[in-house]
């Protein structure tokens, strides 16, 4: 929502900052664990501004050479626990009864089991943007044509105006849903087959939307009712695939219609998810308030897309996203954290706020697009990809210094500010590490109390223009003892790495 966005430029503060913070962290008081980060992967093809299916395979990893493939594994997705697989959207391709998914060519899956498999990536969250034509009312993946009214037939059959005069199922929505709920499960079982671990499942992304590209549209009722019938036949035959919802909005408003009408399934949902979009990081803490207040089973709660839906990456909106991770980790307890996509094509024109990095199409762009294009993309060679720094570098110290099963520790903060965040968590070898953000608009001098009696603390410096070699950080010494001072300039964060003992 608009009201939440975070701006490109960064809105004038009504108070000044002191130039001062003071942080005591006690890492002997522990909170949840973070299993890890995710992203999304465009592995299919998607037209500029999300308007359209095209029939082209201009998709990653496909698109790129066997040397980039590698290179994307290892230097950027090495680290992130999970990546999200979008059913029906950049895994569309339909099996020979056309109720299930397949690939779209034949190595589309071993291309990306051979992505996560060099990048070490844990598992995939599978969420349908839309189930196969045969699902839906309209027969179709997508919403309506770009420019054209919504559909409202862009739902599931057995919720259509014409349902009672269905020549198949002839009004019986519970075979219908029975038959979709092993729909569903043969899709985890099609990926698992060819290699992909799923960790987690959702039943449909967004069902609030209805959209020019694939989407399903539910009312709460029919979400909770399809819900009830496909989330048991899920846990039933992989009962250690984790069940998200509702993955809709910053209401859960899908997830609370379900909790009301099947109490007695509450149980089957692991993890609530919201979608919380580009949104301020001073909205996580009364956002998670509000959906706990609502909701009847006190869960973890996460979001699971994050990027910028109008206007480009800055550095102001860099500081936004380290500022929203460590609110969810430090604040709102939340098990893991998703940007939306590692890497966006140099002809989309939401690649800027959507991206980690941008790459080339292996079929080459016009010249008359090329010319639209900053030098950096304008001269990358077809198969290949490069970085967009304001949003990787926000995300790359988390990936690097952020093990997966990180336990969070308690932090006091003196004196509290939106725009100077503090994070800190031990590792699974023992090691503590602290965060902190200044994006106060001036140098902050922040006084560090860490907790421990000895010991010795590696500093790493980022900025939106710098995450150091290997996205590391830039080094900027070490410091002894229990406590420290560091001045961080505007627009910079920090991890102080412990020292194994």
């Amino acid at each position: 929502m608009e009201e939440y966005t975070y701006p490109v430029d960064r809105p004038e503060r009504t108070v000044p900052h002191a130039g001062t913070a003071r942080v005591e962290v006690r890492p002997r008081v522990t909170r949840q664990t973070i299993l890890g980060m995710g992203f999304e992967i465009q592995s299919d093809s998607i037209a500029s501004g999300n308007n359209g299916l095209p029939d082209d395979t201009t998709s990653v990893p496909h698109d790129l050479t066997r040397s980039e493939r590698d290179r994307l594994a290892e230097q950027m997705l090495r680290g992130f626990r999970y990546c999200r697989i979008a059913g029906g959207l950049y895994w569309r391709g339909v099996g020979s009864d056309g109720r299930t998914l397949a690939p779209r060519w034949p190595e589309q899956l071993l291309e990306i089991r051979e992505l996560l498999t060099r990048a070490r990536v844990d598992g995939v969250s599978l969420e349908n943007w839309s189930p196969p034509a045969y699902w839906k009312a309209n027969r179709r993946l997508h919403g309506f044509p770009h420019g054209g009214p919504k559909d409202p037939e862009n739902r599931l059959r057995c919720f259509g105006s014409h349902w009672k005069d269905d020549t198949e199922y002839r009004g019986d929505t519970e075979r219908f849903l029975s038959d979709f709920a092993r729909a569903n499960v043969a899709d985890i079982a099609t990926l698992e087959a060819a290699g992909i671990p799923v960790s987690m499942w959702a039943l449909n992304n967004e069902p609030n939307v209805n959209t020019p590209y694939s989407s399903c549209h539910y009312e709460p009722d029919e979400w909770a009712r399809t819900f009830a019938a496909v989330a048991p036949e899920v846990r039933a035959a992989y009962p250690d695939v984790s069940i998200i919802g509702d993955c809709a909005d910053h209401t859960a408003r899908y997830l609370h219609r379900f909790e009301t009408l099947y109490p007695q399934l509450v149980h089957l949902v692991d993890f609530t998810v919201l979608h919380t979009i580009g949104y301020r990081s001073d909205t996580v803490v009364p956002m998670v308030r509000e959906v706990r207040a609502k909701l009847a089973k006190n869960r973890p709660i996460f979001q699971n897309e994050y990027e910028y839906l109008t206007d480009p990456a800055s550095a102001d909106r860099c500081l936004n996203i380290v500022n929203n991770i460590m609110n969810w980790f430090q604040l709102a307890d939340a098990p893991s954290w998703f940007w939306i996509h590692a890497l966006k094509p140099v002809t989309n024109s939401e690649a800027s706020g959507y991206s980690l990095g941008y790459w080339m199409p292996a079929v080459g762009i016009p010249d008359d697009l090329r010319d639209t294009l900053p030098a950096a993309l304008a001269d990358l060679q077809p198969g290949t990809w490069t970085w967009n720094p304001h949003n990787w570098n926000a995300v790359a110290g988390f990936i690097r210094h952020l093990p997966w099963d990180s336990v969070v520790v308690e932090v006091h903060e003196e004196t509290p500010d939106s725009d100077a965040r503090v994070l800190a968590f031990r590792r699974p070898d023992g090691r503590l590490t602290i965060v902190a953000s200044n994006h106060t608009g001036a140098d902050l001098s922040v006084a560090i109390d860490s907790g421990r009696r000895t010991g010795v603390f590696r500093g790493y410096r980022y900025t939106p223009d710098d995450a150091g070699h290997a996205a590391m950080g830039v080094a900027i010494g070490t410091s002894s003892g229990p406590r420290w001072t560091s001045t961080l300039p505007d627009r910079s964060w920090e991890f102080w790495v412990e020292d194994l003992q």
